[in-house]
């Protein structure tokens, strides 16, 4: 199965790349990538582009791609409008709710090397114990955690 990692010119793409369980990586950006040994790079449009969501998916099935993880906020807002277009191509957008898109993107962002992926409400990639998650109500997506005042304090993982 192949996966796309979006904001390839930023190094939490590969942060994430290291914690899943995949060879066939894909890069993906808007704006010019470096030649790295062992990396496939791909070109995408900027969300600016009325085409964006379109040429991703186009991206997608020309190269097989199972999965998208985008990192950026706004390929997360745009992309989540589409969420049924890319499951009727057995695509899945790693992307949370549009409840927790709305309330808790915005959040400010945090520095945190725990990272988990949650896909259909399973762990699927990164440090997070299952138990941590019983008061977390989301079900895909891309997150860090860390303790904050005693508190255990979940935000997206966004660049």
């Amino acid at each position: 199965m192949s996966v796309l990692i979006t904001a390839a010119t930023n190094s939490a793409a590969f942060q994430l790349a290291r914690i899943l369980n995949t060879e066939n990586i894909f890069f993906a950006s808007d704006m010019d990538i470096p030649v790295l040994t062992g990396k496939r790079f791909l070109k995408i449009p900027s969300t600016a582009s009325l085409s964006f969501v379109h040429e991703v998916l186009k991206v997608c099935l020309d190269h097989q791609i199972l999965e998208v993880y985008p990192l950026l906020h706004d390929e997360i807002v745009e992309l989540s409008n589409s969420r049924q277009l890319f499951e009727e191509f057995n695509i899945k957008l790693i992307i949370p709710s549009v409840t927790w898109i709305e309330k808790r993107l915005n959040d400010l962002p945090f520095i945190s090397s725990n990272l988990f992926v949650l896909i259909d409400g399973n762990i699927c990639a990164g440090n997070m114990v299952k138990e941590s998650l019983s008061f977390f109500n989301e079900t895909n997506g891309v997150f860090q955690w860390e303790i904050r005042n005693g508190q255990l304090t979940f935000g997206s993982f966004i660049v």
